[in-house]
């Protein structure tokens, strides 16, 4: 069944406010929106909601996810002589969080396909 754009924004409203709202509650060190991204996820995984209810407006975010990196850019040009005295703390933390999702991706991946090819002998 398909939804509307105001339904499938409203759907991804609810679980933004469900993570923040599970947040206060709990002592989970996460953001809210984290959160409420876990739990939409495990929505989806479960099939307690369709994909189909928030592929529209999650389509619609992907394709214009590049514009909500644009405040931050311009932010880190305009404040580049700050960036200049701490160049080599940010180069390694760049370095090192970088390194380390693209370990992580791999190694899930791995994982992932190790246990898909167990699954099917």
């Amino acid at each position: 069944m398909k939804r509307g754009w105001i339904l499938q924004v409203l759907l991804l409203i609810g679980f933004l406010s469900l993570g923040n709202l599970v947040v206060t509650l709990l002592p989970i060190p996460l953001p809210g929106s984290t959160v409420g991204m876990l739990l939409l996820f495990l929505f989806l995984m479960t099939g307690i909601i369709k994909l189909e209810w928030v592929e529209k407006i999650t389509s619609f975010q992907l394709k214009h996810l590049q514009l909500l990196f644009i405040p931050p850019i311009v932010s880190l040009i305009i404040s580049f002589h700050f960036l200049e005295i701490l160049k080599w703390n940010i180069f390694i933390i760049l370095f090192v969080s970088s390194l380390s999702c693209l370990l992580g991706t791999a190694y899930t991946v791995e994982w992932y396909e190790m246990r898909k090819k167990r699954e099917c002998k």
